[in-house]
């Protein structure tokens, strides 16, 4: 059997990366953070140069994968399956209109597939606009650091396919299936071909099957 799943549903709750004293001395020179330092500006009375600022980055996406491994934090598929490496993406968007002061914010930095971040998060501001405490924003969906995963959504086999619901009464949950699609026919098909592909060698019941995986391997 396969020893990679092709899915993983988690949430990083307890989990964050962690600066060294050289990375915070790099945040700290890039400050105030307005918008643009993530990408190359770089205010001209800085001290840190952009070769600083590029390894930051690269250290971040390395601590990123250490945390989280090579899953989508929003869809849950291995990074093999989407086309390309995961992007080191914003819950709350970093650009100048929205939340800069975040850019570096450790509970801020998730991995995430090209679909889910540029196709359908873009720069959705989950967020309730606060901007000097990153806790005290409300957030609309579920915040991958904050919030259980089975808190507020839940995998049931029907027919052979692996449905994505929000549990009930979680609002969150609504919100981030419907803001990444997730239970769209493409989606959910995807989602069950490849769990069953990866899982079943001898088809009899899929949906007993399926059941067993959800919930003793691919929920955490």
């Amino acid at each position: 059997m396969p020893s990679k799943k092709p899915y993983k549903f988690q949430d990083l709750v307890g989990k964050k990366i962690k600066y060294t004293t050289k990375e915070k001395r790099i945040i700290r020179g890039l400050k105030p953070l307005v918008g643009g330092e993530w990408e190359g500006k770089i205010k001209p009375t800085s001290s840190i140069q952009r070769k600083e600022r590029d390894e930051l980055k690269v250290a971040i996406k390395k601590k990123l994968y250490k945390i989280q491994g090579h899953y989508c934090i929003y869809c849950g598929c291995h990074e093999e399956h989407t086309g390309m490496t995961l992007h080191r993406e914003h819950v709350l968007p970093k650009g100048v209109v929205y939340y800069p002061e975040f850019m570096f914010e450790d509970y801020n930095l998730v991995l995430a597939c090209i679909t889910c971040n540029n196709v359908y998060k873009k720069t959705f501001d989950c967020g309730t606009g606060e901007k000097t405490n990153y806790k005290k924003n409300k957030f609309s969906i579920v915040h991958p650091y904050f919030h259980k995963f089975k808190d507020h959504i839940e995998f049931y086999p029907k027919n052979g396919n692996v449905i994505i619901r929000h549990v009930k009464y979680s609002r969150k949950g609504k919100a981030t299936i419907k803001l990444f699609d997730l239970d769209s026919p493409n989606r959910t098909e995807k989602r069950s071909a490849l769990i069953m592909k990866n899982e079943v060698k001898v088809p009899s019941s899929y949906d007993a099957i399926l059941k067993t995986i959800l919930s003793s391997k691919y929920v955490k």
